[in-house]
Formats: structure tokens, sequence, C-alpha cells
């Protein structure tokens, strides 16, 4: 089993992933936005394809012995949405070109509150909370993703999937 270093969320380690801003953060949040009073507008803009509806689903998580890959997927027409509310999770993401392995991806850490959104086509799974026994995270997706836009692999020999640490 490979074993992969959890890194600390950082602009340009994750940018060719796609992006993310700390919703908590009025100060970063200000800098990134023309002043509206409290109002921060349109600070992530997410490309939902032709025609799509957004819709909000909620991955209810819990935390494993071992933060353990075996599970991939990837969107190709459409990018993803993630918003960890009341825990920091780790995420993996990666560009696999070919067969999905978890030899292509890498792994961050993202404070609760935090909004990332993932590019199509990057690799990606289940989020893994730090602190909590359980967490809720927001999916941003056009409606019926996992019907009409979604390639995944379960990864079934252990020596084929990856253990991320912290």
């Amino acid at each position: 089993m490979k074993t992969i270093k959890v890194q600390k969320l950082k602009d340009e380690a994750f940018r060719k992933y796609g992006v993310y801003q700390n919703l908590l953060d009025s100060e970063g949040m200000k800098a990134r936005t023309f002043p509206m009073g409290s109002f921060r507008p349109d600070l992530i803009t997410l490309d939902f394809g032709n025609d799509m509806l957004p819709t909000i689903s909620v991955c209810d998580i819990t935390k494993p012995e071992k933060m353990e890959v075996g599970f991939l997927e990837y969107h190709s027409r459409t990018c993803e949405g993630i918003l960890p509310l009341d825990d920091d999770v780790v995420i993996f993401v990666g560009l696999c070109t070919g067969e999905l392995t978890a030899d292509c991806i890498e792994a961050f850490y993202v404070p609760v509150g935090t909004f990332v959104k993932m590019n199509p086509m990057v690799v990606h799974g289940v989020q893994f909370p730090v602190h909590k026994e359980g967490a809720h995270v927001v999916c941003m997706l056009p409606g019926r993703t996992f019907h009409n836009d979604c390639t995944i692999r379960v990864i079934e020999r252990e020596e084929e999937k990856a253990q991320l640490v912290l």
C-alpha cells in the first residue's frame, strides 16, 4: 500500500486541481471581491456545463481507523465543490492519465469552512474527518451527475490502495 503525506492547503500546491476559499476568513474574502458591505459575491465560480442546475448534497462522513484510498472518481464535464461544515477534513485529488490509480493522487488538509472547487477531470473521493468521529460536508454538483458524468473505480487489491497520513 502506498503512503501519501497530507499537505497544508496552499494556492501553489492546489492550483492544478482547482481553487479554494475559507468562507470564515473575512479579510481573505474582502481581498478577493469588491466592497459591498458584508456581502462577498462571486468568490468562486463553478462551471456545471450546459443547462445544468446546481444541487446541494451533504456527505455524512465517519472517521475511519485509517485514511485509506480505495475509491476513486472524476467528472469529465463538470467541476465539484465541497465545504466541510463541522470539522476539518482531509481530501485527496489527482490528475490521472489513463487508468485510475492511487499513484496519481496528493492529499490536502482542508480547514472547516473552506470551500474547495475541484476542476473537471480531477480524481477525488471520500473526505476524512480530522478531529471528530463524524462530520458533514456540503457537496455541490449539477443534478444527476452521478448518473451522467461520473467515472469510478473501486480498488480491490490492498497493494493498489493508498493510506493518507497527517
